[in-house]
C-alpha cells in the first residue's frame, strides 16, 4: 500500500466531527397535536317541556413545540344538528403542558330516545412548523321519559232503563319519547260491585305503543236491574292507567280518568203532573171546539130549517 494513500486516510479521519469530539447529527423535532375526552359517552335527560344539556370535558396536548408560541382553535359539531359549543375556543401554548376544555351540547325537548348524536371535536394549530389538526369523538344518547294521557270518545252514557249495558272506548296515548305499554284497571271496581253494578275490561295491558300514538281498551258497564223508579243516579267508573315502562325503572306514572253512567229517574212533580195537565188542556180545547161547532149548526138550522122541518120558531142560544 502506498504511503501517500495511508496518509490521506489518516488525515480524513482526523478531520471528521467524531474524531474532533463533535456530537453526531440528530433528527429535527416533530410537532404533534392531540385531543382527548375524559368521558366520550354522555346521556341527555330531556322532558316534554325542557331540553337536555350534556357536557364533555377533555384536554388538548401538544408535543415538541417547534416555536415558542403555538395557537390552537377548537370547534365542535353534532351530526343530528343539536347545538354545541366549546370553551375556550382558542388556546395558546408556550409549553407542552396540556390545557383543558369543555364542550356543551343541547338536546331539544321531546327528542326521541332512539336518536343518537355523534359529537366531533376538531382542534387546529397554527404557527411556524406547527400547522396540524386533531379530532376526538363522543356519543350522546337520550334517556327515555314516560308520560301518558287517557281519553274517551264518549265518556257519558244516559238511559232510563234498568239493567242496561253499555261499552266505552278508552284511549291511552303515549306522551313519552320512547315505546311503552300501559296497564288499565278499574279503580273503584269493588265499590261498583257492592252497589250491584258490573264492570269489566276487554284487556288490561295494551300492546306496545310508539310515541305519539295510542292504545285502545274497552270497558263494559251494566247497571243494577232493580232501582227506585223515582230515583235519578249518576255513577262514576274510575279508570287508572299506568306506564309499564316506568314501573320497570322504579317510577310511578299514572293517570285517572272517569266515565259516567247516568240513570234518568222520574220526577213525580214534573214527569207525572205536567203530562196530566197537558192532556187536560188538550181535552178542554177539543170540547170547546166541539161546542162552538154544535152551536153554529143550531144557528144555521134556525135561520133556514129547510123543507119538511116542523113549524114554529126554534130557540137559538145567544152568543
Amino acid at each position: 500500500m502506498r504511503p501517500a494513500f495511508i496518509l490521506a486516510v489518516l488525515a480524513a479521519l482526523a478531520l471528521s466531527p467524531a474524531a474532533a469530539g463533535a456530537p453526531p447529527d440528530t433528527a429535527p423535532a416533530i410537532f404533534s397535536l392531540s385531543v382527548h375526552l375524559d368521558e366520550p359517552d354522555q346521556m341527555a335527560r330531556v322532558t316534554d317541556s325542557s331540553p337536555g344539556i350534556v357536557q364533555f370535558t377533555g384536554q388538548v396536548v401538544v408535543d415538541k413545540l417547534p416555536v415558542q408560541r403555538v395557537v390552537v382553535t377548537l370547534e365542535s359539531d353534532v351530526d343530528t344538528g343539536w347545538v354545541s359549543q366549546t370553551s375556550p375556543s382558542t388556546m395558546v401554548f408556550t409549553s407542552t403542558t396540556p390545557q383543558s376544555f369543555t364542550t356543551t351540547a343541547v338536546v331539544p325537548e321531546k327528542t326521541l330516545s332512539a336518536l343518537i348524536g355523534k359529537l366531533l371535536i376538531r382542534a387546529r394549530s397554527s404557527g411556524t412548523g406547527a400547522d396540524s389538526e386533531a379530532t376526538a369523538n363522543g356519543t350522546i344518547t337520550v334517556e327515555q321519559y314516560y308520560m301518558l294521557t287517557v281519553s274517551s270518545d264518549a265518556p257519558f252514557f244516559e238511559t232510563d232503563k234498568t239493567g242496561t249495558s253499555t261499552t266505552y272506548r278508552v284511549f291511552v296515548t303515549n306522551k313519552g319519547n320512547g315505546p311503552d305499554t300501559f296497564r288499565v284497571v278499574i279503580g273503584n271496581l269493588a265499590q261498583l260491585g257492592s252497589d250491584g253494578w258490573t264492570a269489566r275490561l276487554d284487556n288490561e295491558v295494551t300492546p306496545v305503543v310508539q310515541p305519539g300514538l295510542y292504545g285502545e281498551v274497552t270497558v263494559t258497564v251494566t247497571s243494577p236491574k232493580e232501582w227506585a223508579v223515582f230515583e235519578g243516579l249518576t255513577k262514576g267508573i274510575i279508570l287508572v292507567a299506568t306506564s309499564e315502562g316506568a314501573r320497570v325503572h322504579n317510577q310511578t306514572i299514572t293517570q285517572s280518568f272517569p266515565l259516567y253512567y247516568v240513570q234518568k229517574g222520574i220526577d213525580p212533580v214534573f214527569d207525572v203532573t205536567v203530562p196530566i195537565i197537558i192532556v187536560a188542556v188538550v181535552v178542554a180545547c177539543v170540547a170547546a171546539v166541539a161546542w162552538r161547532w154544535r152551536k153554529r149548526r143550531k144557528k144555521a138550522f134556525a135561520a133556514d130549517p129547510g123543507p119538511g122541518s116542523p113549524d114554529g120558531p126554534i130557540d137559538v142560544e145567544p152568543d
